[in-house]
């Protein structure tokens, strides 16, 4: 789509740009090739189908494609690193890890086995005979036997939770209640739930800097999942149209380190690849996230 389209072009050149160590595959979920192709290594993989009824869960393509690769690309590497389009690399993030013991970043949410917040109310459900569970997000890093194991499980989780919707608290998806909003972040869980179930601990790390959350950048990645507001009043956000464009700049004096970062090399991207070329059919298609408020 149009919304991820530039994220990928940019996402590969400040992978090249920092020196990543690694190459980099983009995992496609479309009925064929695109243009992308001769320039992005890329697997492709068909959209995953629902089996339940008006379904249209896109995020199912995160394990449905990642299980896809491993099986048909069958990749040689060891280590994988598994991160969303919405990542900027700023400088190089080489972490050794072994069968058995993935690194991740922290999540927005945490499980406290002796809580009934929303979090833990989720995982009584969904996550059998769990004695852990790791709160992570994007980047993982983990080993290819390990992720061959929790790539299947990981869809058949999130395809269990999406389910039983009609049994979903209020509050899971209600965003006056809380953040937790599992009509978009039943993938998450499902990866949770998955790793759990097959003893598979993962060691949380802070590897990723968020703008308007963090000042100081020391970590290897900016995740821009967010809206980015600067003291002049502007704004950005990245589900804006042509948002891989429309870039601010000059930048106030005041901006902070991490949103400085950002933006600068937002715009070394843009003026280093230029504007997509590619006319696209449906400019404005992409999911939107089942919530309650």
């Amino acid at each position: 789509t149009k919304y991820f389209e530039w994220q990928v072009r940019y996402m590969h050149f400040w992978h090249k740009d920092v020196g990543m160590p690694g190459k980099v595959t983009r995992l496609l979920s479309a009925a064929g090739p695109d243009h992308l192709m001769s320039t992005i290594p890329t697997h492709v993989s068909p959209n995953y189908v629902s089996k339940l009824p008006n379904d249209n869960y896109s995020p199912y393509n995160k394990p449905h494609a990642l299980d896809r690769w491993l099986q048909e690309a069958k990749p040689a590497e060891d280590v994988i690193v598994i991160i969303d389009p919405d990542c900027m690399f700023v400088k190089p993030m080489d972490i050794p890890v072994s069968e058995g013991s993935p690194v991740a970043q922290q999540a927005f949410y945490s499980f406290d086995f002796e809580k009934d917040d929303i979090p833990m109310q989720i995982a009584r459900r969904y996550c059998h005979g769990c004695t852990f569970l790791d709160p992570i997000a994007v980047p993982i890093i983990i080993h290819r036997r390990d992720i061959e194991k929790i790539a299947p499980q990981w869809l058949a989780k999130t395809v269990e939770i999406r389910a039983d919707m009609d049994n979903w608290r209020n509050g899971w998806w209600n965003t006056s209640v809380s953040g937790v909003q599992l009509g978009w972040t039943a993938e998450m869980f499902g990866y949770v739930f998955a790793a759990s179930e097959l003893g598979i601990r993962h060691e949380i790390w802070s590897l990723q800097s968020v703008p308007k959350v963090h000042v100081q950048l020391d970590t290897p990645i900016i995740h821009f999942h967010v809206d980015v507001p600067l003291s002049n009043g502007k704004a950005w956000y990245k589900h804006w149209d042509n948002a891989g464009e429309n870039i601010i700049w000059p930048l106030p004096a005041d901006t902070n380190e991490v949103t400085r970062t950002f933006l600068t090399k937002m715009k070394q991207a843009y003026d280093a690849l230029g504007p997509s070329n590619y006319s696209w059919p449906h400019p404005h298609n992409k999911y939107e996230p089942e919530i309650r408020r």
